[in-house]
């Protein structure tokens, strides 16, 4: 099913962090309170019900493929720092670091594929399960930046494209 140790990995990492957000509800550490346990629980479950064969990933080669095939229906946010979005991204992808996640996913659209990708997969992976948890159709960029980089050409900014012509 797995077919290296990163994606067992991922896969671990994203258990964690669902059972850490379980625990976290069930024991009221946050805003959440114990009355708020049992719908945390049934979310957690419900997730892991509709856990797709995939894990939630998509590969560099099927992202080219849907960016080619159905552009209109994808959202890619790239969660690295501004300072290596402004380097290189993906063409299209809007840039809402890891950290700020939180603050920004409310207006991330419910209708349309989002894939979000950062340095080597593991933050993606995070952040695609719970957003996946929030009710978003979300995947995670395998390998994350690094695995686009062995299928394509980064797309490079302005002032990369500028200082080249000199």
């Amino acid at each position: 099913m797995f077919k290296t140790n990163g994606e067992r990995a991922l896969l671990l990492i994203g258990v964690f962090t669902l059972v850490f957000i379980a625990l976290a509800g069930i024991l009221g550490i946050g805003a959440n309170s114990l009355a708020d346990s049992d719908e945390v629980q049934a979310v957690v479950e419900q997730y892991f019900e509709r856990l797709p064969a995939d894990s939630n990933r998509i590969s560099g080669a099927d992202l080219i493929d849907f960016i080619r095939f159905n552009k209109d229906g994808l959202y890619i946010v790239d969660i690295r720092d501004a300072k290596d979005y402004a380097v290189s991204h993906i063409e299209g992808a809007i840039n809402v670091p890891y950290r700020e996640i939180g603050e920004q996913f409310k207006n991330f659209p419910k209708d349309k594929t989002i894939v979000v990708y950062c340095y080597s997969g593991q933050n993606g992976g995070q952040v695609a399960s719970l957003l996946n948890i929030a009710g978003y159709n979300v995947k995670s960029l395998s390998s994350g930046w690094g695995g686009w980089l062995q299928v394509s050409e980064p797309e490079t900014t302005t002032e990369d494209a500028a200082a080249s012509c000199s």
